[in-house]
């Protein structure tokens, strides 16, 4: 049809391939102007140039397509820049957590492999009010800041969680966040163990840092034992690289 831009040409001139352009079409984010009934073709016209323009543009930006298709559908400003505003703070987010995975590459790389320094502690059971959820390894921090800030406090001792094994081996787990008390009715026991203990300084992201030390020594000694890891917070409401954790490994006995 005269005035029609067949796909192959729009393609070029949008520098989207016939591949997306016909995915686009499939999810009603993108429809042509005009589609052959007998060979299926698809044709644009010139004013469709500029939104699938911004189509690439956003998904260049990582954008969901989800989000696209709801921001090119935006009633009014004000949709459109809540989208927006959304994406941006993803976009922020994953930036940070680019920022931590490289500065703690930089340490791996730059610092030569260091022993921990542990040592160890029997605790009994403990009264304590938690929150228990199955949840991805990736959810964690999330999880824990949001179940910290919804347990009652009696001033009786850290913030702690307990991981399960399952959860560093196939990456998803019933985390159980949990803060002990005295005064306040409990609602769960943290059970008694035999840990081995090393301190963590710095942010929650790096922990890994002091895991493989203690867990090396710790098998080094043949102490290892079952039971859920454990992680003490004594500073969440610091900035996070002066942020203090306990990273807790159960054993089978304290060594001499």
């Amino acid at each position: 049809m005269p005035g029609t831009i067949p796909i192959g040409e729009f393609a070029k001139m949008t520098h989207l391939t016939v591949k997306a352009l016909r995915h686009y079409h499939r999810l009603g984010l993108l429809e042509p102007s005009r589609v052959d009934q007998r060979t299926g073709l698809r044709a644009y016209d010139a004013d469709q140039v500029r939104p699938a323009r911004t189509i690439r543009r956003l998904r260049e930006l990582d954008m969901p397509l989800a989000d696209v298709k709801a921001l090119l559908g935006a009633s009014g400003p004000a949709d459109r820049d809540r989208v927006l505003l959304a994406h941006l703070d993803r976009l922020e987010t994953g930036l940070d957590r680019t920022r931590v995975a490289i500065a703690g590459l930089r340490r791996l790389l730059e610092r030569p492999a260091s022993e921990a320094t542990v040592h160890y502690r029997s605790v009994p059971e403990t009264p304590a009010v938690g929150i228990t959820r199955r949840i991805p390894r990736t959810e964690v921090g999330r999880f824990c800041e949001e179940a910290f800030a919804a347990l009652p406090d009696d001033g009786t001792g850290p913030l702690g969680a307990l991981f399960p094994e399952v959860m560093f081996t196939e990456g998803v787990g019933e985390v159980t966040a949990f803060r002990p008390v005295r005064t306040i009715t409990a609602t769960l026991v943290v059970p008694a163990a035999t840990l081995a203990v090393a301190v963590h300084h710095g942010r929650y992201e790096d922990l890994d840092e002091t895991y493989g030390p203690l867990g090396a020594h710790v098998t080094a000694l043949g102490l290892a034992a079952p039971g859920p890891l454990r992680e003490l917070y004594f500073d969440p409401e610091l900035d996070p690289d002066a942020r203090r954790t306990e990273v807790c490994w159960p054993v089978t006995r304290t060594p001499r």
